[in-house]
This record gives C-alpha cells, structure tokens and sequence, in this order.
C-alpha cells in the first residue's frame, strides 16, 4: 500500500514489497505490508481487537472462514462456514456471527476457540448476506423469496433461540446491507441500486420503530450503487459509501436528512470509523489513491492512500482497530478474484509541535510558570499526556508531573526550584495514532 499525507512537509521512504510511500519528517515511518490472503475472492473482514485478530469470509463458493493475525499470517481457517458473507462481532468480543447465504442459516463462533458453537437456521431459500449485533439481538439482512427481501433477528439468549422474519415489517427487494450499534440503533441500505435507499429503526424496545426510509435523492444530486456503510460512534450519523456521487455521505440516523460529506474520490464502496470518530474512506480508485482518512467532521483527507496500480478496492473492504493504530485494507484483480490484504500502522497519524514559553528571568524561590500548546489536527490535541524533565542548577535531572493538554491542546507547567542558576525545562509527548512524537524547551534563569 502506498500512501501520503496532505498538505504535511513530505519524506519519502521505502516499505519493502510496497509503492514508495510519503510521510511528513515529523512523522516516523508507518510500518505497512501487504499480504497475498489464501482464498479465492473475498466478502467481507472483522477485526477482533481483544484478540487482535481479523476474520474474512469469501462469500458464495467458499466453505471456511479465515482467521489470521494483524500481520496477516494465518492463524486458522473456521470449517464448515459454507457461503460465509457478513460478519459481526459481540459487544463483550465473546463472539462472531456470520451469515451463511447458501445454507440459509446465522453462525456463531468464540473468539477465543475459533470454533463454531452455534448455528441459527433462518428458513429455507432466505439466503442471509449480511449481520449486524444490536439491543441483544442478532440482526440479519436476507433475500428471501422472491421478489422481496427483509431484515431478520435472532434472540440467542432465547432457549432456543427466536428467530423472526420480516422483524423491521417492511420488503426490501434483496439482502439489505445492516449496521447498528450496540444500544438499539439499526440502519439498512439496499445494495446496487440507483437511487440508493436507507432505513433507520430503533430496535432498544420489545418492537421495532422506524426512525425513516427514503431514496437518497437531494436535488440534483442522486445516490446509487450503495456498497457499504457505518454508523458513526455517537450514533448520530450513517455514512455511507455509494457509487456515486464521489463523496462519503452522511445522513441523520434520526431521519436520514444530509449532514454533510467527506471528500474522498470516485466510485466509493467502502467505509470503516474508528472509536473515536476518525473516518477511514474507501473507494474503487482503479488508478488513485484508494482510502482516505477524515478526522470526524472535517472534510478535508489528512491523508490518502493506494492499494497499488491495477488492483481495485474489494466493496466492504476497509476495517480499522479501534484505536485507529492499524488499517487494513483488501485489494482484488479486476475480475474481483485473488485478494490481497495491505496493512498500515498508524494510518490516521500527522505531524505534531509543541511550544513552551515561560519568563526569562525568575526570582530565587518564586514560581516558575510557563505555557505551552501542542499543535495538531483538531480535536486530536486536546487530552493528551505530557511528561516534564527539569535540568540546570547544578542538580541532577528531575521528572515533574505529567501535564494534561486541554480540549485546544493548550497546557500550564507551574515548578518551585531550588537554588539558582540556568534551568531548562522539557516537555516531551510520545505520540499517538494521530499525531507523532514531539519535544519542545523553555529556559529559565532563577537569580
């Protein structure tokens, strides 16, 4: 995977097996790989940070799921799961349940044993596509017999467990694309269509309520070719990645009216958010930049990056840590066969400054107070830890106590030293996966 990071003071470096890749100096270089993945094609992946872990299903056709570790080495391959296709995780990361479209049937599977220890059938010809975990239900988008489709839900806790079909009581004309989170809201988009469609439920209740449902048509501008999306942590907004037009969009989970765009590239099909926010953007860019990373709210890319030339990014094939430490990324050959994964550390991570001012001159046993900021892209600066080391007088180096910058990365540094003479004060932070490591000084004559 090659990358780069906008508008950042660039260096050039080299990851092995990889395009040559550009960073800002005051960033260190992002370990990246990129690693061919045994199966045939690919349908969706899941990261399981507990155990760090990700899984990926290859859909019709396939009879396993693969498991491997974050560098991309296999760690197992799940039997059994025959047309394995959507994936979803339990909020406690006990397990992982995946949609069996050509068995008609939900898995569930321990995290801890890649083993599966449970399978929920869904009804003959129902074909479940994708799965999603919400208000202690499994949630499942089926096609159904024909012409409809509809939303399903699995009670597991049930003995035995409820399925239920047509639970949202609406059609869909196939296996609508889910997403929820864990406290009972549910979104679905229906897959390939022109205009794209979208539904908001509240599934926290003993029965589902319809937040919304509309075409995305605004205007002049129309949504169509849906191929993934997301609600963002606050569950406040979907974003979703369609065909067209070349933007992630946002929509009010509320009632699916636009709340704005992050402007990534053409053909998008693929959209993963961090804990935190932080937007990771993907797109079937056949000859550019391929993912493009948001800080949440601005739609300005701190960053964009490539899954080599002549590849296409696989829809749905975008999946970031939580902490936003590692993104991983599928690429297919045109024919959407033979998948690569590609790996980058610290995908979401800028250039970071730190100033420190304080008084020239302080009078023995007075106060020593100085101020500082640390610089970076808004709102990764605030909260962040920093550690001070006093120097000078004739004594030996001195930790202080660690500062914490406010919400605007600003901070205070307030010492009493002993004795007289020149003192130098450092303030160092470590880094984080938004903005690199950084130092910066103050000195102080106390007379």
């Amino acid at each position: 995977m090659s990358y780069k990071r906008i508008s950042q003071a660039a260096a050039t470096v080299l990851a092995a097996g990889l395009a040559s890749a550009v960073l800002p100096a005051a960033t260190a270089g992002a370990a990246s790989g990129a690693v061919p993945l045994p199966m045939a094609h690919y349908a969706h992946m899941l990261v399981d940070p507990a155990h760090q872990h990700v899984f990926f299903s290859g859909g019709a056709g396939s009879t396993g799921i693969l498991v491997t570790d974050y560098s991309g080495s296999t760690v197992a391959t799940v039997p059994g799961e025959t047309g394995a296709d959507g994936l979803a995780l339990s909020p406690d990361g006990s397990t992982v349940y995946a949609a069996l479209g050509s068995t008609d049937a939900v898995s569930a599977i321990s995290t801890s044993t890649l083993t599966e220890t449970d399978r929920y059938a869904t009804g003959t010809g129902t074909d479940p596509q994708s799965v999603a975990w919400s208000a202690g239900k499994v949630w499942f988008g089926y096609t159904g017999t024909a012409p409809f489709g509809g939303i399903g839900s699995i009670d597991p806790a049930a003995t035995p467990a409820a399925v239920t079909l047509k639970a949202t009581g609406d059609n869909w004309y196939g296996a609508p694309i889910l997403a929820a989170t864990p406290g009972g809201e549910l979104v679905a988009g229906e897959p390939g269509q022109s205009p794209a469609e979208l539904a908001s439920y509240d599934v926290s209740g003993s029965s589902v309520s319809l937040h919304a449902r509309r075409l995305l048509i605004d205007g002049s501008s129309v949504s169509s070719n849906l191929g993934d999306l997301a609600i963002t942590p606050d569950g406040k907004d979907i974003l979703t990645a369609c065909g067209a037009p070349y933007q992630h969009q946002l929509f009010t989970t509320a009632d699916l009216t636009p709340d704005g765009a992050y402007d990534s590239t053409n053909y998008p099909d693929a959209v993963a958010v961090g804990a935190d926010g932080t937007v990771f953007a993907g797109s079937d860019s056949y000859y550019g930049d391929s993912v493009y990373v948001f800080a949440p709210g601005n739609p300005s890319a701190l960053a964009s990056y490539s899954v080599g030339p002549d590849t296409d990014l696989a829809p749905a094939g975008v999946a970031v840590t939580p902490d936003d430490a590692t993104l991983f990324a599928v690429s297919t050959d045109v024919y959407g066969d033979n998948p690569t994964l590609h790996i980058l550390q610290n995908p979401a991570q800028t250039a970071a400054t730190l100033t420190v001012t304080g008084p020239a001159t302080v009078h023995r046993h007075g106060t020593v107070t100085l101020t500082g900021s640390l610089g970076g892209t808004a709102p990764y600066a605030g909260g962040q830890t920093l550690h001070v080391t006093r120097t000078g007088g004739g004594t030996a180096a001195t930790a202080l106590p660690d500062v914490t910058t406010a919400p605007d990365g600003s901070f205070t540094v307030t010492d009493s030293p002993r004795g007289s003479g020149t003192f130098t004060y450092q303030v160092s932070y470590d880094g984080s996966a938004h903005l690199a490591a950084s130092t910066g000084s103050a000195t102080v004559l106390i007379k």
